[in-house]
């Protein structure tokens, strides 16, 4: 029995895994990222052909960092005048002109926003002045009419008790939206949240999301929602794998043109259409009831919960199947 059904909204398309920055919070591992491969012209228009064809209605071009591939102002026109709304995930380090050009298509600007603080700033991405030139591309988004400004946050343990001021920052544009995002498991830091974080981060989140209903939308990807006690609280801070996560919510395809469920998770290949991928073990595996441990098959928030995340690195085994090391029932 599925979950959900598998009818994702969003096709990220990975055309680099190359970066300008080595950002300590990757959510790809960090350093581990710093690659040097450009996904092929042809193959990256061929996949935007194929969310055409499948009815997927969003693209979101990310990376690596998106900005560096030489064709990725080509890309985005590309699936503009193919109808598809335009997602870009950046690091905001780009050239200022590329930007100018990219935002007369793009609908949804994403840019990674660890902190505030920014001689901190420097320290997590290893370069420099880096929270100036952040501000200066969102402004330049918000100048240029672009119609969803989001910052992204990894809530960094460090972050814990300072979150209303990233309120005070989308406060100022009715444009700017902040997107609170799960510390990820990655092959360096598995374990990158204790029990403790995540319970410290939802009720700080409870609060906000009571003061600040329009700017407070609770705390993205998928987490267990058994992790924070009581399990309800969970169930209003946290967005679950169905509502946030691929691959009920967005399909990935990586730099080397192979499709997954999600970011290195269950790589497929030899599907041609959704249909078939609907039906790849690797996707029932990733997005059905029978791989949750029998505590998830109980609990009536399994539905929205789907167990946390299913990333490799950041599951443990349990009786005979694999949860998320945050699950509370661990």
């Amino acid at each position: 029995m599925m979950i959900s059904p598998v009818a994702p909204g969003e096709l990220k398309i990975e055309i680099t895994d190359a970066c300008n920055m080595n950002c300590a919070f990757c959510y790809l591992g960090g350093e581990t990222r710093l690659g040097n491969r450009f996904m092929p012209d042809d193959e990256v228009l061929r996949w935007i052909d194929w969310a055409v064809d499948n009815s997927i209605p969003a693209i979101r071009f990310t990376g690596g960092e998106a900005t560096l591939h030489p064709q990725v102002e080509m890309f985005c026109y590309y699936a503009h005048l193919r109808g598809r709304y335009i997602v870009l995930n950046t690091n905001g380090m780009g050239h200022a002109e590329l930007y100018r050009k990219l935002f007369r298509v793009v609908n949804d600007l994403r840019i990674s926003f660890p902190t505030l603080d920014a001689g901190r700033m420097d320290e997590l991405t290893g370069c420099s002045d880096v929270s100036a030139r952040k501000l200066e591309i969102i402004n330049l988004a918000l100048e240029e009419g672009v119609p969803r400004v989001r910052l992204l946050t990894t809530l960094l343990p460090e972050l814990h008790g300072k979150l209303d001021h990233f309120i005070q920052l989308v406060k100022t544009s009715p444009r700017l939206f902040w997107m609170p995002l799960r510390y990820e498991s990655t092959p360096i830091l598995p374990r990158p949240w204790t029990q403790s974080d995540a319970q410290l981060f939802a009720e700080e989140m409870e609060g906000l999301m009571v003061r600040y209903p329009e700017e407070a939308q609770g705390i993205f990807l998928a987490m267990p929602f058994c992790g924070v006690k009581p399990t309800e609280l969970g169930a209003r801070v946290f967005h679950g794998r169905t509502q946030d996560c691929g691959p009920f919510v967005a399909l990935n395809v990586n730099a080397r043109g192979r499709m997954q469920a999600c970011f290195d998770v269950s790589e497929m290949e030899g599907c041609r259409s959704l249909e078939e991928i609907r039906s790849c073990p690797e996707i029932q595996a990733c997005a059905s009831v029978e791989a949750l441990p029998a505590e998830c098959r109980r609990c009536p928030y399994s539905a929205r919960c789907a167990g946390g995340c299913r990333k490799p690195y950041g599951l443990v085994q349990h009786g005979d199947q694999w949860i998320d090391y945050l699950a509370g029932f661990l």
